[in-house]
C-alpha cells in the first residue's frame, strides 16, 4: 500500500512539473517524493521523533529554496546550463522531499491530513486537463480529437476521469478501515455518476453592465480593475482568459471592414447629462425588443437597401443576454432549433443590411431628413445644457476645408479626428464618475474607454444638429479572426460606439478608434476554438464529421484498456506480494509475511480478533504460530531480547510449513496465485 501510495504522489508531482521543470529537474522531484515516502514509512512508529521529522522536513523544503537562490545569484563562474540545471533539481528535490515527509509522516499521526494528500491528487487531475476551462472546447488536444472523432463530447469523459481519479485517491490515501475505504470509494462513483446525468454545464454569466460596455458605477469600484484585467488577457497577459459568449457563423461572404459590429441597444434619450434607452419604443424602432419565439421578429429599420448589402448570419449564444443581437442593421429574427443544448442557452437566424459605402464617401449628404418631426429631431439632436459642448464643436468644425463649410459629414469627420488625435484610450482611469462623467472626460484629460469616446462623439455631433446615438453590442476585428465561416465573439470585447444618421442612407456606424492608448494589443483569436464552436454550432461534430455519421462506441480500444488496466494492477499487486514477503529480517515484516500467507490461505485475522486469539484458533494446524505471535508482541511492546529475535524467522518457517501440511494443495495453488490476500491482513 505504501508504494501505491508514493506512486501515487510521484505522478501527481510529474504532472504538477511536467511543462515547467527541465528533465534533471522533474527527476529530482520524483526521486524527492519517492525517498521522501521510503523515509515517513521507516519512520511511522517513532512516534518521541514524529514532530521533529516533521520540522526536519519543513526545513529542508526552505533549505532547497535558499541554495537555490544563492547558486543563481553567486554561480556566475559556472556554466550557464550546469546553473540552470543545478538550481533546478536543489530546488525541485529538496521541496518535495522536505514537504512530502513532513506530509506524509503527519497523514500517518493526524488522520485527517490525509485529505491534504487527496488534494494533491486531484489537483494533480484537475490541472493536467486544465486547458478545457474557459469554454476551450478543443483542449486538451489529445483526448478532444479522440473523443469528437467517434462522436463523444470530450466533457463527460473528463467528469469520467475525475470521478475516477478521485474514488481511487480516495481508496489508497484516505486512512480509514477497508470498508470504509469501499464504500466512499462507492459513493463517490454513484455521487459521480448522478451528477454527470443530472448536472448543466456552467453558464457564462454576463452581466448588464459588461454587455453595455459601462464598467460600474460609483457604488462598483472593484469593475475597474475586473476589466482591466479582462482587456489585459486579450491581449496576451495572464490570469483567466476572457470569455468566448456567442458564436455567429456567416452564410455569406465576409463582409469588407475592419471589424464586424453587433448592436444590442441602443441609448438615444437624454436624461441631464446622460444618455439613456428609450423605454417607451417611440423612436428606435430598429432594436428588437423580444425574443423570437416561434415566428420571425420583423424590425423596422431606416436603413436605405441602395447603400446596403444583405447579410444572413446564425447566432448561437453562449451565455444568457437581456436582449439579442445582429451584425450590422438587422432587419428580421428568427428563432432555430438548438443545435446543442448543453452548450448553446440559445440560437436565431439574423437577417441584416451591412453599409457598403464607407462614411468618407458620403460628402454632401444632409444629417436631418425633411421629413422629420420636430419630436424626433430633438430627440436625436439634444445634448446637454452645458454650453462647453457646442463651443468646442464650433472650435473643431472652424478648421475645416473652406469647400465643405457646412458639410456635415465633413463636421462628423472633423469631430472623429479630433477625439482620436486627442484622446487617451486607457482601461485604467478611475476619475470618470460622478454628475457628468462625459463633460469630465471630453473637458479634462481625455483618458478614458469607449463608452467616453462614444458619448463625447454623440453631444457633439448633436451641438451640431447632427442626428446621432450610442450603440452599445460587441466590435469584433476581422484581423484577429480565422478564414472559416464562424465569428467568435468575446466577453470582453463589449463596446459601445456612435451612430449617426444621414438622409437616404440611415444609421451610419462611426466608431472613434483613439490613436493612443496604453492598453496591450488583442491577440489572435485560438482559430481551433473557433473552428470547433462553429462546427458544433452547425450541428456537425468537430473534427469534419457529418451529421450523419452514427456514434461509435471504441469497444475495441474500451476492452484493450480494461485488460490493460487489468493486466497492470495483477502486476502491481503481485509486486506489493512479494515486497512484503521479502522486506527485511525485522520481527514485523517477518510476522506480516506469515500473516499474509495465511490470508492467502483464507485464515486471515478476523475483524475485533486479537492476535492471541487468532493464534489461539489456528494453534491445531500451526502450533508455531502460537509461539511466533508471543515472541512478536514481546517485541512490538519494547523487549530487546536478543534471542527472542533470532527465533523469530526459524518459528515463521515453522508455522508456514505446519500450515501447508494441513492445508490441501488445491487451497495452497490458489493462495500462491492469489494476488490480493496481502489486502485482507489485519
Amino acid at each position: 500500500m505504501s508504494i501505491l501510495k508514493a506512486l501515487l504522489l510521484s505522478g501527481a508531482v510529474t504532472v504538477y512539473f511536467w511543462s515547467l521543470a527541465t528533465p534533471p529537474g522533474l527527476m529530482a522531484a520524483v526521486i524527492g517524493v519517492l525517498s521522501a515516502s521510503w523515509l515517513a514509512f521507516k519512520l511511522e512508529d517513532a512516534k518521541l521523533r514524529m514532530g521533529s521529522w516533521i520540522l526536519t522536513g519543513v526545513t529542508l523544503a526552505i533549505v532547497g529554496q535558499i541554495l537555490a537562490a544563492l547558486l543563481s545569484a553567486w554561480g556566475s563562474f559556472l556554466p550557464p546550463w550546469f546553473t540552470l540545471v543545478a538550481a533546478d533539481a536543489l530546488v525541485l528535490g529538496l521541496t518535495t522531499f522536505g514537504f512530502f515527509v513532513a506530509l506524509r509522516l503527519a497523514s500517518s499521526r493526524w488522520h485527517a491530513v490525509s485529505v491534504l494528500e487527496l488534494a494533491v491528487v486531484i489537483g494533480a487531475v484537475a490541472h493536467a486537463f486544465r486547458d478545457h476551462r474557459h469554454m476551450r472546447i478543443h483542449q486538451p488536444r489529445f483526448l478532444s480529437d479522440w473523443a469528437w472523432s467517434h462522436g463523444i463530447e470530450p466533457e463527460p469523459v473528463l467528469a469520467v476521469l475525475g470521478v475516477t481519479a478521485t474514488a481511487i485517491s480516495a481508496l489508497l490515501l484516505l486512512r480509514a478501515s477497508r470498508a470504509r475505504r469501499l464504500a466512499a470509494m462507492m459513493l463517490l462513483f454513484i455521487g459521480g455518476i448522478l451528477v454527470l446525468l443530472f448536472s448543466q454545464p456552467p453558464r457564462v454569466e454576463v452581466s448588464k453592465e459588461d454587455e453595455l460596455g459601462v464598467r460600474g458605477d460609483e457604488n462598483d469600484k472593484n469593475k475597474d480593475d475586473k476589466d482591466k484585467n479582462n482587456k489585459n488577457n486579450n491581449g496576451g497577459g495572464g490570469g483567466k482568459p476572457p470569455e468566448p459568449i456567442a458564436v455567429a457563423v456567416l452564410h455569406d461572404d465576409l463582409p469588407e471592414a475592419d471589424a464586424l459590429y453587433f448592436r444590442q441597444a441602443v441609448r438615444s434619450k437624454l436624461v441631464g447629462d446622460r444618455l439613456i434607452e428609450d423605454a417607451a419604443g417611440t423612436f428606435d424602432t430598429d432594436v428588437p425588443t423580444k425574443f423570437p419565439a416561434g415566428s420571425p421578429v420583423d424590425v423596422t429599420t431606416p436603413q436605405a437597401p441602395a447603400f446596403h448589402r444583405q447579410l444572413r448570419t446564425s447566432m448561437y449564444l453562449l451565455a444568457d443576454h437581456a436582449q439579442l443581437f445582429g451584425v450590422g442593421f438587422p432587419q428580421q429574427f428568427a428563432p432555430l432549433p438548438n443545435p446543442n443544448p448543453r452548450r448553446f442557452v440559445a440560437a436565431y437566424d439574423v437577417n441584416s443590411l451591412f453599409l457598403l459605402r464607407p462614411v468618407e464617401r458620403m460628402l454632401g449628404r444632409s444629417a436631418v431628413p425633411e421629413d422629420w418631426s420636430p419630436e424626433r429631431l430633438n430627440h436625436y439632436t439634444e445634448f446637454p445644457s452645458d454650453p462647453r459642448y457646442r463651443d468646442l464643436s464650433d472650435e473643431i468644425v472652424r478648421d475645416v476645408d473652406p469647400r465643405f463649410v457646412g458639410d456635415d459629414v465633413v463636421k462628423a469627420l472633423a469631430i472623429k479626428q479630433y477625439l482620436e488625435k486627442k484622446g487617451f484610450y486607457s482601461l485604467a482611469e478611475k476619475n470618470l464618475n460622478g454628475d457628468d462623467p462625459v463633460a469630465t472626460f471630453l473637458f479634462g484629460e481625455m483618458r478614458g474607454y469607449c463608452v467616453h469616446f462614444a458619448h463625447a462623439a454623440v453631444f457633439l455631433l448633436r451641438s451640431q444638429g447632427i442626428p446621432a446615438r450610442v450603440a452599445i453590442g460587441y466590435g469584433v476585428s476581422t484581423a484577429s479572426r480565422g478564414a472559416g465561416s464562424a465569428v467568435l465573439i468575446f466577453a470582453n470585447e463589449a463596446h459601445a460606439w456612435p451612430e449617426m444618421y444621414l438622409e437616404g442612407v440611415g444609421w451610419v456606424t462611426f466608431d472613434i478608434v483613439p490613436e493612443q492608448s496604453d492598453e496591450p494589443p488583442a491577440a489572435h483569436v485560438d482559430q481551433d476554438l473557433e473552428a470547433a464552436l462553429g462546427e458544433l454550432a452547425r450541428g456537425e461534430p468537430p473534427g469534419g464529421l457529418d451529421d450523419k455519421t452514427p456514434l461509435v462506441i471504441p469497444w475495441e480500444l474500451i476492452g484493450f484498456s480494461v485488460l490493460g488496466a487489468l493486466v497492470s494492477a495483477i502486476v502491481v499487486a503481485f509486486g506489493v506480494k512479494a515486497f512484503r514477503r521479502l522486506a527485511g529480517a525485522n520481527h514485523r515484516y517477518v510476522y506480516r509475511a506469515v500473516l499474509d500467507y495465511f490470508s492467502d490461505l483464507g485464515v486471515p485475522r478476523l475483524p475485533g480478533e486479537s492476535r492471541e486469539r487468532h493464534a489461539e484458533r489456528l494453534a491445531q494446524r500451526a502450533p508455531s504460530f502460537v509461539a511466533l505471535t508471543n515472541a512478536h508482541l514481546r517485541l512490538a511492546l519494547g523487549h530487546d531480547d536478543t534471542s527472542v529475535k533470532d527465533s523469530m524467522v526459524p518459528l515463521a518457517r515453522q508455522a508456514r510449513s505446519e500450515m501447508s501440511k494441513s492445508t490441501p494443495l488445491w487451497i495452497r495453488l490458489g493462495g500462491f496465485f492469489n494476488p490480493i490476500g496481502w489486502w485482507f491482513t489485519r
